[in-house]
């Protein structure tokens, strides 16, 4: 068998190998699947062998509310064109995946940024230390929605100001 040139063929492959893999949307050179939690690391080592040359592009969180997250993956082959975004949901106060980023180094760091800003445990990784929150914001994980700023120390960073919001809009 030839190996997948198209994002269709790599997604079918993907779910050919990994049962419970949906595919969501195929648009141009774009696979979007989703993945189950318990199976990121196999999906990835399959996208490593599927796509010639693959790279990270990236990978990020998102809080969807009452303790849902969302984790977003893509992976690039420039030797075919293809991007394969994956996406994975975690659920709970204290959310956890295993790390894949001895299969893909570049991933680390990502991983990184993602568990100091919403909290979410990378199983596996090397080193979880803050990469870029100060001492007193490690544990508080500011991209999640139920963060709250404290605003009291925002006149000694430099920064100007922010404009106080609307509460209403205009009236005539």
């Amino acid at each position: 068998m030839a190996p997948p040139t198209t994002p269709s063929e790599v997604a079918a492959e993907l779910m050919r190998r990994h049962p419970g893999v949906e595919a969501h949307k195929i648009e141009g050179q774009t696979a979007e699947l989703t993945v189950p939690a318990g199976m990121i690391r196999d999906v990835v080592k399959s996208v490593d062998e599927l796509l010639p040359h693959a790279l990270p592009e990236s990978m990020f969180g998102v809080d969807l509310q009452d303790d849902r997250y969302q984790l977003i993956y893509y992976f690039w082959s420039h030797d075919i064109r293809v991007l394969v975004q994956l996406r994975v949901e975690l659920e709970g106060e204290e959310p956890e995946i295993d790390s894949v980023c001895d299969i893909f180094p570049g991933l680390e760091w990502h991983e990184r940024e993602t568990h100091e800003m919403f909290g979410i445990g990378f199983r596996g990784h090397p080193d979880l230390r803050p990469l870029l929150l100060p001492d007193e914001l490690v544990g508080k994980y500011p991209l999640r929605k139920s963060f709250q700023p404290d605003r009291r120390r925002l006149a000694e960073s430099g920064l100007p100001q922010p404009r106080p919001r609307r509460q209403e809009a205009n009236k005539e």
